[in-house]
């Protein structure tokens, strides 16, 4: 080895240290530039996945948020419906007391003439024909009025009750048509 030292001159030796030392140098540059290309891809990508997760994060919150909207919306919409339903059977509830009291009123009515029409036969009873028809009319109308007067009772609470129903029912309508607004 001695002998190839004295036969290539020193400042080759120089020549092909600086050019081994350059070789080391650019490989340890690319490995290092590729290790840092390798960081940059991977956090490049966990980037990306960051900001998808962000942007699914961000999705599902809006979805909630939406959904929270929604189930307000049917929960108004639900007291509403049942806030009407209950409308509707207190007033029904209120026609029905005031048809059985009509009720009693028409028997009353019929009692009255019924007793007005057998006073008035009593009466009649000195003047035989004519007396009898006067006092057969007067039950006869005395009968037609007591139901005139309960027909009119009855007419009143079903054109109310029919009433309530369409009030019940353009509620329900409002609210819906609210509810599809929204």
């Amino acid at each position: 080895m001695s002998k190839l030292l004295d036969i290539v001159p020193s400042w080759l030796w120089a020549f092909l240290l600086v050019l081994a030392l350059t070789v080391a140098g650019i490989e340890r540059t690319q490995v290092l530039k590729a290790k840092a290309d390798t960081a940059a891809a991977q956090k490049a990508v966990s980037d990306e996945k960051l900001d998808r997760e962000a942007e699914n994060t961000r999705r599902a919150l809006a979805a909630l948020a939406d959904l929270q909207r929604v189930i307000a919306m049917q929960a108004a919409h639900a007291k509403a419906q049942q806030e009407n339903v209950n409308a509707y059977e207190t007033k029904l509830a209120a026609l029905d007391g005031r048809r059985r009291a009509a009720a009693g009123d028409a028997e009353r009515l019929r009692n009255q003439f019924t007793v007005f029409a057998s006073r008035d036969r009593d009466q009649a009873t000195s003047e035989s024909a004519a007396c009898q028809r006067v006092a057969d009319r007067s039950a006869i109308l005395g009968d037609l009025a007591a139901r005139g007067a309960e027909l009119l009772r009855s007419g009143r609470i079903i054109v109310e009750q029919r009433d309530a129903e369409v009030k019940v029912l353009l509620g329900i309508s409002r609210n819906d048509r609210r509810l599809l607004a929204d």
